[in-house]
């Protein structure tokens, strides 16, 4: 059987990224000749991935893999027959037998950078690299124990600091693993034959919990019915405890712990944070003071002057790129000097439908200001300049403006400016909506608007454009007519006047938004068209290219 390992960090924000690495889980995963890891270093809920980005992840085994150094992570993928890194702005250079490296684009690694980063990494980095490289011996020798589920910061907990559980953890406690550092015994303790690991356990103020009460479980295996050893715990409010787990020394035990949990939400500014968290964890083992300062001062260290690349090299450890589309194929040529393999991210065609049409202008994308905003301001102003110049065409029309929003002050600002130049306007913003209220949209809306990159420079900043455009796609599929912008990906996606139409800056959106309005009747043929095409970019055809890049990977390690 093939092991294969695909590495998405930011697997926790759910974003398109991880929709292509986590459907690429799903449909390798199902074949029998492979098993599939899907490696992250934030532990997320794959029934809750599954949901959120309507898949099916039951044949996937998670797999939390802290960036702690360039070595520590590179050894682990050592054990992969084919390794898929999917991490945007990833400069990991791997050790299994095939690399494959998805590009979404190969946007500059100091894009966002401000002159406190670049000073940081002028004078810094090396010392930060040392440190981090340091950290190898302690952090990555097989005396530490393995929690395979429930912890959230996985870093957090290695470097003895505490990390929020999801109320259910399992740590493998494998003797042939364990060294004195982490493990606490007696001379009683060693005629008995057993041994104790330490940690801590933890009720924080701000979970709103008077009283939370944890179990502890041990077990000769992971699907063990009867625990060996079993130890019940009441935490109040605030309140922190040393426990020591009792293990066997001559097998692999399997240490359950189980908590009461709680949401965020709305607690203490974090509105937008809905995860499920139990019992904080603290790994209390023996360790020197020398170790515990270093592991301090590792802890504060920013990973942005270890994970920064000081050239191209990483992409070499790679056999294949992959790009998402012909305009990351042309930029990582560009940029780069290296050829691509297009893989167009896989589109859920099949859930949407076009239902009954109503006046609806939509526009799908994330809300923030920075980078590669999807420019919702400038739609919205736009919508109320057409309302105010072509009065009897935009009767009755709405303009839908749907997306996820980040707790952050500088996007949740962003919404609020948008706000106020829609007041007084049909014009809704709906943000953070599920998966069916998204569906719901796109079978009603009549239009769909998108202008990323507008008033950009494609030459100068190409990656502030659309690097694919896969709302389009959904857009398409669901029978509204794409007027979207003559920039990025969006140009191979849409053929003007067949399957949608094309804008070169506002006046010509208006322009044509309104040509569509006056014709709506007349233009079957473009919604029926645009439907059709939608399907280049379906889930099978995905499927199918993508089985095929691995089976010609599988040939290749054949004959290595």
């Amino acid at each position: 059987m093939i092991k294969i390992g695909i590495f998405d960090r930011y697997l926790s924000t759910l974003g398109g990224g991880e929709r292509y690495s986590c459907k690429m889980a799903e449909v390798l995963s199902k074949n029998n000749n492979y098993k599939v890891d899907l490696i992250t270093d934030l532990y997320s809920d794959l029934s809750e991935v599954s949901e959120r980005l309507n898949l099916d992840l039951s044949e996937t085994e998670l797999r939390i893999l802290p960036f702690i150094s360039d070595d520590y992570a590179q050894n682990i993928t050592g054990g992969y027959d084919i390794f898929i890194n999917a991490t945007y702005l990833s400069a990991f250079a791997p050790r299994a037998k095939y690399n494959i490296y998805v590009c979404y684009f190969p946007t500059p690694f100091d894009s966002d950078f401000r002159p406190v980063h670049r000073f940081l990494l002028a004078f810094f980095r090396k010392p930060a690299r040392w440190l981090y490289g340091k950290s190898e011996k302690f952090l990555s020798s097989p005396g530490r124990n393995e929690i395979t589920e429930g912890i959230y910061d996985l870093k957090r907990f290695m470097l003895g600091r505490g990390s929020w559980s999801t109320g259910e953890i399992i740590i493998r406690a494998d003797r042939s693993s364990f060294i004195p550092d982490n493990m606490y015994f007696s001379e009683d303790d060693k005629k008995n034959n057993d041994l104790f690991i330490k940690l801590g356990i933890k009720n924080p103020v701000d979970t709103g919990l008077e009283n939370m009460s944890v179990r502890i479980s041990v077990h000769p295996s992971a699907v063990s019915r009867s625990p060996s050893v079993i130890i019940e715990e009441n935490l109040g409010a605030g309140q922190k405890k040393s426990i020591k787990v009792p293990v066997r020394p001559d097998e692999v035990s399997y240490i359950k712990i189980s908590s009461d949990v709680f949401t965020p939400s709305g607690k203490n500014g974090r509105e937008q944070d809905s995860r499920k968290l139990g019992v904080v964890l603290y790994d209390e083992s023996d360790i020197s003071l020398p170790k515990k300062i270093f592991f301090k001062i590792l802890g504060y260290i920013p990973m942005f002057l270890v994970t920064y690349p000081s050239g191209f090299k990483f992409l070499e450890s790679y056999n294949e790129i992959l790009s998402i589309s012909g305009y990351t194929e042309y930029w990582i040529k560009r940029y780069w000097k290296k050829d691509s393999r297009i893989l167009f991210p896989p589109v859920d065609t099949e859930s949407f439908k076009a239902g009954s049409k109503e006046k609806i202008i939509l526009s799908v994308g994330r809300f923030f200001p920075e980078h590669h905003n999807k420019k919702q301001y400038e739609l919205a102003r736009a919508f109320t300049e057409m309302v105010k110049t072509d009065p009897n065409e935009m009767k009755d029309y709405r303009l839908i403006l749907a997306g996820g929003l980040e707790n952050r002050e500088s996007h949740t600002a962003y919404v609020e400016k948008i706000k106020e130049i829609s007041e007084g306007y049909p014009i809704e913003i709906r943000t953070n909506i599920s998966w069916s209220e998204l569906k719901d949209l796109f079978s009603k809306a009549m239009i769909f608007w998108h202008a990323a990159g507008l008033n950009e420079d494609e030459n100068k900043n190409p990656a502030k454009f659309e690097h694919f455009g896969i709302t389009t796609v959904e857009a398409m599929s669901a029978g509204c007519i794409p007027v979207v912008i003559n920039r990025g990906g969006q140009k191979e996606i849409i053929e003007e006047a067949v399957n949608g139409f094309k804008f070169e800056d506002i006046s010509e959106l208006k322009e044509k938004t309104i040509y569509v309005i006056k014709n709506y009747d007349h233009i079957d043929k473009i919604k029926f068209r645009a439907i059709s095409d939608s399907r280049k970019y379906s889930n099978k055809n995905f499927e199918e290219n993508l089985l095929k890049i691995i089976a010609e990977a599988t040939e290749k390690l054949k004959k290595d």
